[in-house]
């Protein structure tokens, strides 16, 4: 399976819209950072996320002292503010792996450097291709995006919704 790494955002958009389980049944080896877990604050986020880590689902990656300093000292990512934002773009350079985001400066910065990158859009596409959810399921997930998250591309995702129907 190939590898995919997932910031904060993707995994906040995946719970809100209710296709966790979805998300978890897609082809890839899904990949994130501590400090991605440590931002899931509410409870019953954090159990659902928890739910799948202890089912292998979500890989969790720990970090030395070591890998913190090259996070701090990794030059590509200074037009960041959060650490872990640098982590999740650090880890997929070191991993040479695919990256979820629904951040643009992190989007522009990865892409920059050679990352493949997407979003939460991505991830409902992929669900369809994979035959994990029916056209009728991707129209209610890309509208429920569209209620929860105004931040993504709202015309991007209304055409997905017209070309569905």
């Amino acid at each position: 399976m190939k590898l995919i790494f997932t910031d904060t955002n993707v995994l906040f958009d995946v719970i809100k819209i209710g296709a966790l389980p979805e998300f978890f049944s897609l082809d890839y080896d899904i990949c994130t950072t501590v400090f991605v877990i440590e931002e899931i604050k509410p409870s019953f986020q954090r159990e659902l996320i928890d739910t799948f880590i202890r089912a292998k689902k979500l890989t969790v990656f720990e970090f030395t002292g070591e890998d913190i300093e090259e996070v701090v000292n990794f030059d590509i990512v200074n037009g960041l503010k959060r650490f872990t934002d640098k982590s999740v773009i650090w880890k997929s350079v070191k991993l040479n792996c695919p990256m979820l985001t629904g951040d643009k400066k992190m989007r522009e910065i990865a892409e920059n450097i050679g990352i493949e990158v997407h979003g939460s859009v991505w991830v409902i596409d992929k669900l369809i291709n994979s035959d994990l959810i029916s056209t009728e399921k991707a129209i209610e997930l890309l509208e429920q995006l569209l209620k929860t998250n105004s931040w993504l591309p709202r015309n991007e995702i209304e055409r997905r919704i017209n070309k569905l129907k």
